[in-house]
């Protein structure tokens, strides 16, 4: 049998290792640089793929005892047939550990039914067909949609960020409701709370349109065009309030981070909460107001709660499997 060439091999192993390094919550924004970079080698694109589809598949494994052993190299219970489980442990150990172990799923490449979501406490990749990165956060529910003259996105709640290919001739367009959110080539986080919603421009421009926007010789205004470091805020019978933000702060879910600089407790709380796991509860609604500033891990609520009470006069007077209830100490 003939082996794979070393440099088809050496692309492989790249592949695997940006895969896993892609969905650890440790990758950086140099990370997704580097791989935009490495990515543009068609060849490197097609092996990224594959083994993106090899990474959904470990997913789904994560809770069979046998393809875990089989993923890190251990001796499995019985003895494993050829078949699905046993190709997978093809991947490189690094990826395969990291698969097992990291709470990002990375889907397959192109989903054909054009809806991708995220349970509560998940976050998840997805490269489309015109190569846009899109990212996921908890709990968010995201339709595509794409054709010849435009690609149309529908969020319907939860929070994305969108890294934008860039094709002048089919805009890429974020509808939220009735409002819209339009670019070309850029980088920008939407983020749909009931009936509000933020917009965050990383990179680029991009302009957000309303559904009361007026039109100039037939064509619809936009509402706001946003510059890199600002943030839209829209609801629905208010005028569009637009502001400077930090982007390390308020981008820092993608890392799976919360950063609070003096937010309110009851606001904290909700952020934390929306990640799953055990429920923060606030039994005074007093303690809402407290300010609080920090870094504290997307799915640490204990930690957050052992912060809490070491820095404030609060207590944690219950808790359970499901709840952390806080009350004045």
């Amino acid at each position: 049998m003939t082996s794979r060439r070393p440099d088809t091999q050496a692309q492989g192993e790249a592949a695997a290792a940006w895969v896993a390094r892609l969905a650890s919550d440790q990758r950086t924004r140099a990370d997704e640089d580097a791989f935009d970079a490495w990515r543009v080698d068609p060849a490197n694109a097609a092996a990224f793929d594959e083994h993106a589809e090899l990474w959904d598949g470990v997913g789904a494994l994560g809770g069979d005892a046998e393809a875990r052993a089989i993923l890190l190299g251990d001796t499995p219970t019985r003895r494993p047939t050829v078949n699905r489980r046993t190709a997978l442990a093809g991947v490189t150990a690094a990826a395969a550990a990291a698969a097992t172990a990291a709470a990002v799923v990375l889907p397959r490449v192109d989903d054909w039914r054009g809806l991708y979501h995220t349970r509560k406490g998940q976050q998840r990749q997805v490269i489309l067909s015109d190569g846009s990165r899109l990212m996921l956060d908890t709990d968010t529910r995201l339709r595509v949609s794409f054709s010849d003259a435009e690609r149309r996105l529908t969020l319907e709640r939860g929070q994305a960020h969108f890294k934008v290919a860039k094709d002048a001739a089919r805009p890429f367009r974020v509808f939220v409701g009735d409002d819209e959110v339009r670019a070309v080539g850029t980088a920008f986080d939407v983020r749909k709370d009931r009936n509000s919603c933020k917009v965050t421009l990383e990179e680029g421009i991009v302009a957000v349109y309303r559904a009361a926007s007026p039109r100039v010789d037939g064509v619809r205004a936009p509402a706001a065009v946003l510059k890199p470091g600002q943030q839209a805020k829209l609801a629905p019978t208010a005028p569009v309030q637009v502001a400077s933000v930090d982007l390390t702060r308020v981008q820092a879910w993608r890392y799976g981070r919360l950063v609070f600089d003096s937010a309110p407790l009851g606001e904290a709380v909700d952020d934390i909460n929306r990640y799953g796991g055990r429920q923060v509860v606030l039994s005074d609604p007093a303690l809402a107001t407290i300010k609080v500033s920090g870094v504290f891990h997307t799915t640490d609520p204990d930690a957050f709660v052992e912060a809490i009470t070491a820095a404030f006069p609060v207590k944690l007077a219950s808790e359970d499997s499901r709840e952390l209830v806080l009350a004045p100490s």
